[in-house]
């Protein structure tokens, strides 16, 4: 039977009816059955319990990972974003996608680890030690974080300390509807936040990931000069709000979702590792918090060099389109099974406006068959290896393409 890979997707109000759409279409574009694995992404505004239990109407036990997103990607393109006006946000259309696998040769091992906000190391330890109870080593580890709380560092710290072979990362941080409200993860038939939902894929298969971003670093390079931990306290000894402050409109008070949408901050990367990527690795600014430090999802320690940036959109496009093509040269004729699509929420509508399929999307996907299953989505934080070391990303996009 070899591997066979599903996507389905509804954009029904009703969540239960949704889940039942979604499993259905992949069950029948997959050609099966019943699935092995169940991968999901919804947009927040869903009842996620209810949707989890139309799924599993259909899908029956079979495992489930996935988590809440600003908008959901497949082989058709993005759906369910919403956007900014000058009167406020736009709400996009509820829409849950996602994908089905059956196969004899891949293994999909679902985990989940909570309370990412009280320490995200332990929680990465926990994920740690269930990987070594399984009977196969692993291919990659597919995690999807809370993008409201989790320290990425400290995540991955806890699971690289922890494991006694080096394993890459791939995933994407769990957002919601750009209000910074609140993020969820799914498991099996249950529903979290501030936790992380991971998959562990082994077995046969040949697995590709590649990553790319489009900033611009402007101004001169600044110095870090306090932080602890994720939190970014002072920036050439000003607080890290001043900061930002000088770059944003003189009215600007609070960090809000659509301003950190338009600036980040570039972090230069060692010689080694800019040769196969960049020369900067691009940091959102999550949150400010009331003491005027700057709330970031990976640690940028004391003494780092960084500049600040902005997205530069023909950049975007140029970069995600070579990202693909290098990827895509690696195989030779082999074909995709299924390709995993991580997108930075501000890389869709809140940059491209009503040109993010195009501009956004299909420079990607054209570059692959489009009859390849295809899930992902707009995530709050993407992470993926640069070379052999695992980074945790802002205002990129990450692919893992599994053969």
């Amino acid at each position: 039977m070899g591997t066979k890979v599903g996507v389905g997707e509804s954009k029904q109000a009703d969540p239960f009816m949704a889940g039942v759409e979604a499993a259905r279409t992949a069950l029948s574009n997959a050609g099966i059955n019943t699935c092995d694995f169940v991968l999901l992404f919804a947009t927040a505004d869903y009842d996620h319990n209810k949707l989890l239990k139309g799924v599993r109407s259909v899908t029956g036990e079979a495992p489930l990972s996935g988590c809440s997103a600003s908008g959901v990607i497949t082989q058709t393109g993005p759906s369910g974003e919403g956007y900014y006006t000058e009167s406020g946000l736009v709400k996009g259309e509820s829409t849950a996608a996602l994908m089905v696998f059956s196969s004899e040769k891949i293994r999909f091992q679902n985990f989940i680890a909570h309370d990412l906000k009280e320490n995200s190391k332990k929680a990465g330890g926990e994920i740690a030690k269930k990987i070594h109870s399984q009977p196969d080593p692993p291919l990659l580890l597919v995690m999807f974080p809370d993008g409201l709380t989790v320290n990425s560092s400290a995540l991955f710290s806890g699971i690289e300390s922890n494991i006694k072979e080096p394993v890459l990362f791939s995933g994407g941080c769990a957002s919601e509807s750009l209000n910074a409200f609140k993020t969820y993860q799914f498991y099996n038939d249950q529903v979290f936040s501030d936790s992380v939902s991971c998959i562990m894929i082994s077995g046969e298969a040949a697995i590709e990931t590649a990553i790319s971003h489009g900033c611009t670093p402007i101004g001169t390079e600044k110095t870090v000069t306090r932080a602890e931990a994720n939190r970014i306290i002072e920036i050439n000894n000003e607080s890290a709000w001043a900061f930002f402050k000088t770059y944003l409109p003189e009215n600007a008070t609070d960090l809000t979702a659509e301003l950190a949408g338009t600036l980040c901050l570039c972090e230069r990367l060692p010689k080694q590792l800019a040769t196969n990527y960049d020369t900067h690795i691009v940091r959102a600014p999550a949150l400010k918090n009331p003491d005027g430090s700057i709330q970031v999802l990976a640690e940028i320690p004391t003494g780092s060099n960084i500049q600040l940036g902005r997205r530069d959109p023909d950049k975007i496009s140029l970069n995600a389109k070579k990202m693909a093509e290098r990827i895509r040269s690696n195989p030779g004729d082999r074909k995709p099974v299924a390709v995993l699509h991580f997108d930075c929420a501000a890389r869709g509508k809140l940059c491209f406006g009503s040109e993010a399929k195009e501009k956004g999307i299909d420079v990607i996907q054209d570059v692959f068959d489009k009859n390849i299953p295809w899930l992902g989505f707009y995530a709050y934080g993407e992470i993926g290896p640069i070379g052999r070391k695992n980074f945790f990303h802002n205002f990129t996009a990450s692919l893992c393409v599994i053969y």
